[in-house]
């Protein structure tokens, strides 16, 4: 039977590029954007210019305002950011859903993926299959109950023996970017879905994706974990600290 590699790794330092170091061209490798939520929250209303009526209804169907807050930054910022690679007018930039709602940019050849957790976004951009997330560490949330349903023995072991809430988010980041980056959702598959430290063979039936995958952890800010998912086929990663008023949010 196929199977599928599936290496996780931690990345202990990166550094977070200026905007002007970006070339918006994507040859083989991942760029990684992260948004900040309060610091942009003066370009709501540029921003909200961008976004179709459709994402404007979204928006305002939210009840909070931290969250129609969040979503308008969000659509923004994606559009902005795949407009500059793409050579386009952020009005331009259409966002559709796949396969377990997994959003791509119609008529792109490029891949997107975004998440959320707290105040921050953090957006992937690829030229193949990719998948993202973060999560902030929430040292009250109680994971006992949940870690033999979606993690293996070894995966609580590793949790357990420390009582880590850090443990607990870092593996569930890469599972989630895993599953995002084939659009697999959320399943009884999930605890097999490998996240220790290493290299690890899945059958590839789990995924249902014939590919070798890399997952790769790293500190998004203070107290955030993120994993990305990408193919073992990419050159490397590339991680740009977001400005969106130096892309003309006028």
């Amino acid at each position: 039977m196929v199977q599928n590699k599936i290496s996780n790794r931690f990345l202990s330092e990166i550094a977070w590029e200026n905007i002007s170091r970006c070339t918006f061209s994507i040859s083989n490798h991942v760029d990684i954007w992260r948004i900040n939520i309060s610091s942009n929250l003066t370009l709501l209303q540029c921003l909200s210019t961008v976004l179709t009526d459709d994402e404007l209804a979204r928006a305002a169907r939210y009840i909070h305002a931290h969250d129609r807050d969040r979503f308008i930054i969000s659509r923004g910022a994606i559009k902005f950011i795949m407009g500059s690679y793409l050579d386009r007018q952020p009005l331009l930039i259409e966002i559709e859903s796949g396969l377990n709602k997994k959003p791509f940019i119609k008529e792109s050849p490029l891949f997107y993926n975004i998440s959320h957790s707290g105040d921050w976004i953090v957006l992937a951009v690829s030229d193949s299959e990719i998948g993202i997330d973060t999560e902030v560490v929430n040292h009250s949330f109680d994971f006992n109950d949940i870690t033999t349903e979606y993690f293996s023995p070894d995966e609580s072991r590793f949790i357990n023996e420390a009582k880590s809430p850090d443990r607990f988010f870092m593996l569930w980041t890469r599972k989630e970017a895993l599953i995002k980056a084939t659009a697999k959702g959320l399943d009884d598959d999930l605890k097999f879905i490998p996240s220790l430290d290493g290299t690890h063979y899945l059958k590839s039936n789990i995924l249902s994706f014939e590919k070798n995958w890399i997952v790769t952890t790293f500190i998004l800010f203070e107290n955030y974990f993120a994993s990305i998912a990408c193919s073992d086929k990419q050159n490397g990663l590339r991680f740009y600290e977001t400005n969106l008023q130096l892309m003309k949010v006028q």
